[in-house]
């Protein structure tokens, strides 16, 4: 089977590449031009180059293909709205419609468990109402899940949704590596009183879920939650990663509405400033530390057969080492420089 990986070159669909690559398939990628190959096994993936909301790109790129299996997304919660609407949603119905007229047989949508909230004060599954946060990443993504259940209920569009949790590994620069920094640098604080739930899962069980979305005949039109339903909470994180580092546990706190309401407040000191960069301390960020999101993955165990194989040591062991390592070569680079 001919499986395209969008947004290859990026955190998860470099692990979905990765494992297909394993299982001796040679995927077809579709990476866009400013990204960089470094991460790509190129000798054993078909490259394509373009982006997602060209439909010529992608009619390239979708030409006798079966499944594709979308990563590519802009993220993070902070940037002009026109870019995240651009790609997650506008990219998003280009490419579902591409890849339908091409009669592609499964499409994997990589979405978030962003659409129900940055805190639900409990516990959650699939049935939980979308929400929109006040930031763009949020607010894209409730309106590309809603733009494919209108696609699926309306024109029968083959999509399956994976609604993943905080996903966290090797190559994870933009959030694994910043924790593990702060926590090397004796700066990290946390976030309430750390006895919060956070929803996490290893990058590979995410890449696993992926799969077996596209190969369950019955996910069709369905959606499932990918977290590692091991209870988790904010300080079993960061102690676990201090203690890989060898560097003391953070003791240290902020209470989690004043850290919110900082947050809210550099927001729109921001945004008043027009400034391209992120504030330092963001909403998004607070919530996602310090919100208590539990979510059941019932449906993702029995309907798909997934079950998380990774657990916090684990990944936290694996995740030290890979950090360790890049930031070894980062500090010779800058010798050779």
């Amino acid at each position: 089977m001919t499986v395209l990986v969008t947004g290859a070159a990026g955190f998860l669909g470099g692990h979905v590449t990765d494992l297909l690559q394993s299982l001796g398939e040679r995927p077809r990628v579709l990476v866009h031009p400013d990204d960089s190959l470094e991460r790509l096994e190129l000798a054993n993936v078909e490259l394509h180059r373009g982006d997602v909301a060209d439909p010529v790109a992608l009619e390239r790129a979708v030409n006798g293909v079966e499944c594709v299996l979308h990563c590519a997304a802009r993220i993070g919660p902070w940037g002009p709205s026109c870019e995240y609407e651009r790609t997650n949603v506008r990219g998003l119905e280009t490419l579902v419609r591409t890849a339908v007229s091409a009669g592609v047989k499964r499409i994997v949508h990589v979405s978030s468990i962003t659409v129900h909230g940055n805190d639900l004060h409990g516990t959650g599954d699939e049935s939980a109402p979308l929400r929109e946060e006040p930031n763009p990443y949020s607010r894209s993504k409730v309106a590309g899940e809603r733009l494919l259940a209108r696609m699926i209920r309306e024109e029968g569009a083959p999509v399956t949704v994976i609604r993943p949790g905080w996903i966290y590994g090797p190559r994870d620069s933009s959030s694994f590596a910043r924790l593990a920094r702060r926590i090397e640098q004796r700066k990290m604080m946390m976030v309430g009183s750390g006895g919060n739930h956070v929803p996490l899962i290893y990058v590979r069980d995410v890449a696993r879920g992926v799969l077996l979305a596209s190969q369950v005949e019955e996910a069709e039109g369905r959606s499932y939650v990918l977290v590692n339903d091991e209870p988790v909470t904010q300080r079993d994180f960061i102690t676990a990663i201090a203690q890989e580092l060898g560097a003391p546990a953070p003791t240290r706190q902020i209470p989690y509405k004043p850290a919110v309401w900082i947050g809210a407040v550099a927001e729109q000191v921001g945004h008043i400033a027009r400034r391209r960069q992120p504030p330092p301390v963001m909403r998004y960020g607070m919530q996602l530390l310090g919100g208590e999101n539990r979510f059941s993955i019932a449906r993702a165990r029995s309907e798909l057969g997934f079950a998380p194989l990774v657990d916090l040591a684990e990944g936290v062991r694996r995740s030290v080492e890979w950090y360790r390592a890049a930031d070894a070569l980062a500090c010779a680079a800058k010798v050779l420089t």
